[in-house]
């Protein structure tokens, strides 16, 4: 059987004038002109092989055939007006992705904040926390976009731009009872002969040895294993002052004679230059400023 060749505006032709039994009303209601409509139908008719209308005084009223063909053409005419109102909806609904990769210092509120941000923007945001190695690898084999670590003073070179964040506070933290005395300053040899719980994957060796004091290390990266580990004297850990430690059961902030005040860590925020979703990262960097002062104060 021959592929049948037709237009929607022969369609609307057809529907037209068997919904209106008149080549002048169909035309008006189209707003074309009455001769357009007859050759349309022609050209339809003849297509087929077949009449789709006979005339019965001044209306035009559909033959057996055309019964059949008016409501799948109808229906045809209506897939066709939707396609059209979706087609038009497309850029506006154009689906915008960012994936970040991040470190497990990086604050919540921040985070929480950058959420909040992409949701407005209708931008579907995925994240996930790893190491810096594993999060650079990811950012230059294009599975992650933008990244979130404490910066850690070696060259990245060309294949990484980078921009500082902001800055962590940190303090030394452990439970009541696991120091003679957590009221006195306590020295460097008592905290590297106390196990250390540090907040990195064992695999993040340079974050987990710049972190690094004591000779005895517990790894974790997950914050409820790290409260667990601490509550139940563990050991001590240097953590960020946002991770609100000192609210923990039975934990506090130990003096130290380093001194506790003006400890802080540099977070960076890194990307592959190049990126194809340059336009979301360039929009998203010039954000990230305000959404860290609001998050860390």
């Amino acid at each position: 059987m021959p592929s049948l060749s037709y237009s929607l505006a022969q369609l609307e032709a057809f529907t037209a004038v068997a919904e209106c039994t008149s080549l002048v009303k169909a035309a008006a209601k189209l707003g074309k002109d009455r001769t357009t409509l007859r050759d349309l139908i022609d050209l339809l008719e003849d297509g087929l092989g077949y009449a789709l209308f006979v005339r019965e005084g001044r209306s035009l009223q559909l033959t057996v055939e055309g019964e059949l063909l008016h409501r799948q053409a109808h229906l045809l005419i209506r897939q066709a007006r939707a396609f059209e109102q979706f087609a038009h909806q497309v850029p506006a609904n154009e689906v915008q992705e960012l994936s970040v990769v991040y470190d497990t210092f990086t604050p919540r509120g921040f985070i929480y904040g950058l959420i909040a941000f992409m949701a407005q923007r209708r931008i579907r945001l995925s994240m996930t926390c790893m190491p810096r190695e594993q999060g650079e690898l990811a950012l230059a084999q294009g599975q992650a976009d933008l990244g979130f670590y404490q910066a850690n003073n070696r060259s990245i070179g060309n294949e990484m731009e980078w921009r500082a964040l902001g800055t962590i506070e940190m303090d030394f933290y452990a439970a009541r009872t696991l120091f003679t005395d957590v009221s006195m300053p306590c020295s460097l040899l008592s905290l590297s002969l106390t196990p250390q719980i540090v907040m990195h994957a064992v695999s993040d060796v340079p974050v987990s040895r710049r972190l690094q004091i004591a000779g005895n290390i517990i790894f974790t990266n997950e914050r409820e294993m790290l409260r667990s580990l601490m509550e139940a004297g563990c050991g001590w850990g240097f953590l960020p002052t946002h991770f609100q430690a000192e609210s923990w059961h039975n934990v506090v902030a130990i003096p130290t004679v380093v001194g506790n005040s003006g400890i802080s860590q540099t977070m960076v925020t890194i990307w592959q230059p190049g990126n194809d979703k340059r336009r979301i990262i360039d929009a998203t960097l010039a954000e990230l400023p305000a959404l860290w002062r609001s998050a860390c104060p």
